[in-house]
This record gives C-alpha cells, sequence and structure tokens, in this order.
C-alpha cells in the first residue's frame, strides 16, 4: 500500500510540474485538441473566439467494408 500512495504522489508532482512549465501557446492549443480532428468546428471555433486551431487533422476515409450483406 505504501508504493501504491508513493508513486501516487509521484505521479501528480510530475503531472503538476509538466503543466506548470507549458508555455502559454502550447497550453492553448492543446486546449483546442477536441475541436482538431473536426474541421468545420475548427473554422466555427476561429469565427466565434478568433482563437486557431493550429493542428487541423483531416479524417482518412473510412474503407469499404470487405463484405456486404444482401437481403
Amino acid at each position: 500500500m505504501t508504493i501504491l500512495i508513493l508513486l501516487t504522489v509521484i505521479t501528480t508532482l510530475m503531472a503538476f510540474l509538466s503543466l506548470t512549465n507549458l508555455p502559454d501557446d502550447e497550453a492553448q492549443q492543446t486546449a483546442l485538441l477536441p475541436f482538431a480532428d473536426d474541421p468545420e468546428a475548427a473554422r466555427q471555433l476561429t469565427r466565434e473566439t478568433g482563437l486557431v486551431c493550429q493542428h487541423v487533422v483531416q479524417p482518412a476515409d473510412e474503407p469499404e467494408p470487405p463484405y456486404r450483406l444482401e437481403a
């Protein structure tokens, strides 16, 4: 049980240190990541707030299923 508590404290400390040393621009872009996989949502976010999501990702086309069920 002591090891679990120690690992929890170490993990929390490391997370705190990594987040406090994050530059403001990177922190802002991290907050915008939920919009990165939807180009339309990223454009709407830019229109409404003026914040630009720099890492917009175009989703890949889904492949056709390897089989087709016919009734």
